[in-house]
């Protein structure tokens, strides 16, 4: 092949590195949104260390868009060859900086590509981790002529499958109007937080206001319940007052209550969404984040010890965090009836 149309091929092709609970939906919008426009992007080259993801989504597509190419590939390095835009949507820092800088990482492809290739070549990391561990990579690509822009996601499984998540971009401007046509397909809003790391720190405040809120919710509900309300009547009041907020109206925690046309979680034994062992640790990020910041954080520090335990065992960890609720009424009925005063 020659050098010019190995470039044609990589400029039209799409890496994505993570086909996990949200990562699995957002490829999917991805490849439908190439299938259905004149998109610029033919075809997608895929890696997961999860051998089962990749075929899933390769026969999926088989069946959905035959005539979308979909490349599987053996290490993220495989990945950077086929593809000058690469996405990736991996759990913590370590499998970052694995995915990047890693033995069979990407910038170990780049090193060996002209540097025009290298230059075409666009990173948007989608993962919720470390601001500081998030700069250090995005600096190395950049030192290897490359660019990497962080860009993590609110919105949760749910967003992720209906193309509805709100996209934070921290980076260079320029590679932001670039990675436009790569990032709408999955979100219903895109935002140019600023300079690298902004688009994460606009996530960790966000969530860190989500699990605020969700732990709110679940003991207001509590209370409520406790002291006489039916929870549906409950939930009306607080949606239709000022309590309203993204978790009363859309991952109402109580299973009783129903919230609009959707199922959330709480309906499906908190099977499904946003796992609590993430929502613990995207807190422990704003945690962290706000000691280096000397940012006073009394709620967010309660909120997070809370959440830990959680997080931590076997019962909660890998079920939606709307489960808080569950866990501060079993906590309530292991308690018993209050003691009559003396």
């Amino acid at each position: 092949m020659s050098n010019s149309r190995m470039l044609l091929e990589r400029t039209s092709t799409v890496g994505f590195i993570g086909l996990g609970a949200m990562g699995n939906h957002m490829f999917n919008n991805l490849v439908t949104s190439a299938a259905k426009s004149c998109s610029q992007f033919k075809s997608f080259a895929i890696f997961d260390v999860s051998e089962n993801a990749m075929n899933r989504e390769i026969q999926r597509h088989k069946t959905e868009h035959p005539l979308v190419p979909i490349l599987k590939c053996s290490s993220p390095a495989e990945v950077a060859t086929k593809a000058s835009y690469i996405i990736s949507m991996v759990p913590t820092s370590t499998h970052v900086q694995d995915v990047y800088t890693g033995e069979n990482g990407v910038m170990s492809a780049l090193k060996e590509l002209d540097q025009e290739a290298r230059a075409q070549t666009l990173c948007l990391d989608q993962s919720t981790i470390e601001q500081s561990a998030s700069k250090a990579v995005a600096l190395k690509m950049r030192e290897v002529g490359a660019d990497m822009m962080d860009a993590p996601v609110s919105g949760g499984v749910v967003g992720a499958r209906d193309a509805t998540l709100a996209i934070m971009v921290g980076g260079d401007e320029g590679s932001f109007e670039r990675a436009l046509p790569v990032l709408s397909p999955m979100a219903r809003k895109v935002t140019h937080c600023g300079d690298l790391g902004t688009g994460l720190a606009a996530k960790i405040s966000n969530n860190l206001l989500l699990g605020i809120t969700m732990l709110g919710l679940s003991e207001a509900t509590l209370l409520g319940r406790s002291l006489g309300v039916k929870p549906q009547v409950l939930a009306d009041i607080i949606n239709n007052s000022t309590g309203r907020c993204w978790s009363s109206e859309t991952n109402h925690p109580d299973p009783a209550v129903k919230v609009g046309a959707a199922s959330p979680p709480a309906h499906r034994n908190y099977e499904g969404g946003f796992v609590t062992k993430l929502a613990h640790k995207d807190l422990g990020l704003a945690v962290k984040a706000a000691e280096g910041a000397h940012v006073p954080l009394e709620l967010g520090k309660r909120c997070e010890e809370v959440f830990k335990p959680l997080a931590r065992g076997e019962e909660w960890a890998n079920r939606d965090f709307s489960g808080v609720f569950q866990a501060l009424s079993d906590l309530r009925a292991h308690a018993g009836p209050p003691q009559a005063a003396l």
